[in-house]
C-alpha cells in the first residue's frame, strides 16, 4: 500500500510513486523548474506545501490542485 499524500509529502517521492502527478504539476509550475534546470536541486527538499508557496498559488488554485492530486491517488489505489 502506498503512503497517504499530505501537504508535507516530499515532492520527489510523490513524483516517483505517482508519475501521472508530474503532468498535472506541469500546469502549475513544474515545467518552469525544469526549464530553469533546478529540479535536481529542489525536488528532494521541497514538499507539496513548499511547491504551492514557491509557485505562489492562491488558495483557490491550491484547492483545485489538491483535489486533482487526490483523484489521481484514488485512481492508483484501484
Amino acid at each position: 500500500m502506498k503512503d497517504r499524500i499530505t501537504f508535507d509529502t516530499n515532492l520527489k517521492q510523490l513524483l516517483e510513486e505517482f508519475p501521472k502527478i508530474r503532468e498535472l504539476l506541469y500546469e502549475y509550475g513544474l515545467r518552469k523548474l525544469e526549464e530553469e534546470d533546478i529540479t535536481d536541486v529542489v525536488l528532494d527538499k521541497l514538499t507539496l506545501k513548499g511547491f504551492f508557496r514557491m509557485m505562489d498559488l492562491d488558495d483557490e488554485a491550491q484547492g483545485i490542485l489538491w483535489e486533482k492530486i487526490q483523484h489521481l491517488y484514488k485512481e492508483s489505489e484501484d
